[in-house]
């Protein structure tokens, strides 16, 4: 990885959208490590560092919202977490996804729509 790339910690279980994520990324320029669990992705935050991490919410083992706990707990990091979700959020599930910098329905981006929030990001 060279520093004048930026890196981006991708969190997503189902392959399709892993790939799709990565390779929209990658060709964009950008650095990513990407994993489809919560307890790898708490491993690998916590040893890396990142100008973005996007994260799922619904994931094997614990959830993305358990792996935002335990990553921002007790000092909340300087790079920006994303939540990535298809969940229709109720209030509980609301108050937990504002808790990040943001959270992107995944259904509702089409890889241009996507491409461009993660450039509006890390500008």
């Amino acid at each position: 990885m060279t520093s004048s790339k930026k890196i981006i910690m991708l969190v997503e279980d189902d392959t399709l959208l892993n790939e799709l994520y990565t390779n929209l990324l990658t060709k964009k320029g950008y650095d990513v490590v990407s994993v489809k669990d919560g307890e790898t992705a708490v491993e690998k935050i916590k040893q890396g560092s990142w100008d973005l991490v996007l994260l799922d919410v619904v994931l094997p083992g614990i959830s993305g919202f358990e792996v935002f706990s335990k990553i921002t707990k007790p000092t909340k990091p300087s790079y920006p977490i994303y939540f990535l979700t298809n969940l229709d959020s109720n209030d509980k599930d609301k108050k937990q996804l504002e808790q990040a910098a943001g959270y992107w329905i995944k259904s509702n981006m089409s890889p241009p729509d996507f491409l461009q929030k993660v450039k509006e990001v890390l500008k």
